[in-house]
């Protein structure tokens, strides 16, 4: 790299360090993505329950991706959605912070120098490798890991005119004695860089240079482990449950507890590191690993008692009752397997919905009832609403992602949103259409009439609750169970036709209204059993 005091180029080249470094974190994790990520959610959801392997889970998969933020942004989703849980991905978080700290090591031993070779091994990789195969990718992280290096260099040599600089050391020794705004500096640079690694690297190539003295080194080096844990919080904060937010709190607040008692005892520590015969770098690079392995060994026997902690910090809020979709998660896509079962829970709280209606709507025809059907109308919008959701999430699926079952999968999870919004259809605008006229000609049915009714929705109702047990387990055994109940269910409204058209010709029945009104509401629940039999079809495969 060329030297020189032109403060121009000087400038020039900071700038041009900077900016390289960002881009190249930022296509390493890209990279790492592509190639990997599918892989790396699934092992986290595998390995969640065995802490051991789950600390190394977090440490493998941030060294891959090269980003604490990126890997507790993925665990915020996994663990929103329930797929991970929350003291497991705590302890996965450790991992990641100590993983982040691995590549600062390699920082510290000048690979800087090999900073070409290795942009033209990613080149050579990304170029003559068959786009299809996973090498073309890593080829790419090779390459963006090279333009990382390729930055720190251009930083290093831009370095050295600032360090004799006279306003550079006056500025330096002011903020040598305020540890604090040291720290603050690092945690910034760490938020806007969305990096640790950057910044750390940034911290390295400066007190090599000269630039920083070790205290200041190190003082940033604390700044930088609290800054990585912001993004991960705006993403619980934006798009997180309850749990993503316990998450992003005990990240948050290990990282910067550690901080705190770290800069009590920053003069002693330095002076300890000082007398070390390594170099500045390296010191710092050790610092930042022991740092991190110490909250590590620190945190993790006590995970379940901080996550429980966290719990008592953030409770579930009063009103339990969410409009719209829980589980959705937009990172969940890239993984079809993953994402058609966060797809299938919000199926099922479509069906619970669905059969809470079901329920309600035949004591809206009661004197007690007079507020159902406001009841069934909010159910009814709420039902809507998760269609809608899940079918716009479906529909995003990348069909070259997934298997011909997974395919296959997804069209009948469509199907069967469908036929549950169309029975909560039936309950709210049919049935409770029925109601609001039984009220306004203030019809009474006899009891004969209200025992047929109540016995054909009681039927109804076991039917529709068979066929979502079946749905739950996706049990082909059990959706046969309810399609063979569906003869018996046909002959059963034939039979109440028949004697109700009895009762009306010999004048035993209550009015021409109510008998319009029963005819009606038995072809309603004749249309639900319909609909819980074409998602029976659908759980076996025959639609």
């Amino acid at each position: 790299m060329v030297k020189t005091n032109d403060p121009t180029i000087v400038l020039l080249l900071l700038f041009g360090g900077v900016m390289l470094l960002l881009y190249g974190v930022r296509l390493v994790t890209d990279a790492m993505e592509r190639a990997l990520g599918a892989r790396l959610r699934l092992a986290m959801m595998t390995l969640a329950e065995r802490p051991f392997a789950a600390f190394v889970t977090g440490v493998i998969t941030t060294v891959l991706t090269q980003s604490s933020s990126a890997t507790a942004s993925v665990l915020v989703g996994l663990v929103s959605t329930q797929l991970v849980p929350l003291a497991a991905a705590a302890i996965m978080l450790q991992g990641a912070a100590v993983g982040s700290t691995l590549v600062v090591q390699l920082l510290a031993f000048h690979i800087t120098d090999y900073a070409l070779e290795l942009l033209g091994l990613g080149a050579a990789v990304a170029i003559f490798t068959d786009r299809s195969t996973a090498l073309r990718p890593i080829g790419r992280g090779i390459f963006s890991f090279g333009l990382v290096l390729v930055g720190l260099a251009m930083i290093d040599a831009s370095s050295a005119p600032i360090t004799a600089s006279p306003i550079t050391k006056a500025v330096l020794e002011t903020l040598s004695s305020s540890p604090v705004i040291l720290t603050l500096t690092g945690t910034i640079l760490a938020i806007v860089f969305v990096s640790s690694t950057a910044t750390i690297g940034l911290v390295l190539v400066l007190a090599a240079g000269g630039a920083l003295p070790l205290s200041a080194a190190l003082a940033m080096t604390l700044g930088a482990n609290v800054g990585t844990t912001i993004a991960p919080l705006l993403t619980a904060l934006n798009r997180g449950s309850i749990t993503g937010r316990r998450l992003a709190l005990i990240y948050v607040g290990t990282r910067l507890l550690g901080a705190t008692v770290a800069l009590f005892v920053l003069n002693p520590l330095t002076a300890l590191l000082h007398s070390l015969p390594l170099s500045i770098a390296a010191v710092i690079s050790l610092f930042h690993l022991g740092f991190n392995l110490l909250l590590a060994l620190l945190f993790a026997p006590l995970v379940n008692q901080i996550a429980q902690l966290a719990t008592t910090l953030l409770p579930e809020p009063t009103s339990t009752q969410k409009s719209g979709a829980r589980y959705l998660d937009s990172a969940a896509l890239s993984v079809p397997a993953v994402a058609l079962g966060q797809a299938m829970r919000e199926i099922l709280r479509m069906a619970d919905l669905a059969a809470q209606m079901l329920q309600l709507s035949i004591h809206a025809f009661e004197d007690a009832g007079k507020d159902i059907p406001k009841r069934i109308a909010q159910l009814d919008d709420h039902l809507d609403e998760i269609e809608i959701a899940i079918k716009r999430y479906l529909t995003q699926l990348d069909t070259n992602l997934m298997t011909q079952e997974q395919a296959r999968r997804e069209i009948v999870l469509l199907y069967i949103c469908t036929d549950l919004e169309a029975i909560g259809d039936i309950i709210d605008k049919q049935l409770m259409r029925l109601v609001k006229r039984q009220r306004r000609k203030q019809i009474a049915f006899s009891n004969q009439e209200w025992n047929d009714l109540a016995t054909y929705h009681g039927e109804t109702m076991s039917l529709l609750q068979q066929a979502l047990a079946g749905l739950a387990s996706f049990d082909s055994m059990v959706a046969n169970d309810v399609l063979l109940r569906r003869t018996s269910l046909t002959q059963t409204k034939r039979e109440l036709h028949l004697q109700h058209l009895h009762r009306l010709r010999s004048g035993a029945a209550s009015s021409l209204d109510a008998s319009a009104i029963h005819l009606e509401v038995v072809n309603a629940m004749s249309s639900v059993i319909s609909h819980t039999c074409s998602i029976a079809r659908a759980v076996t495969g025959e639609f």
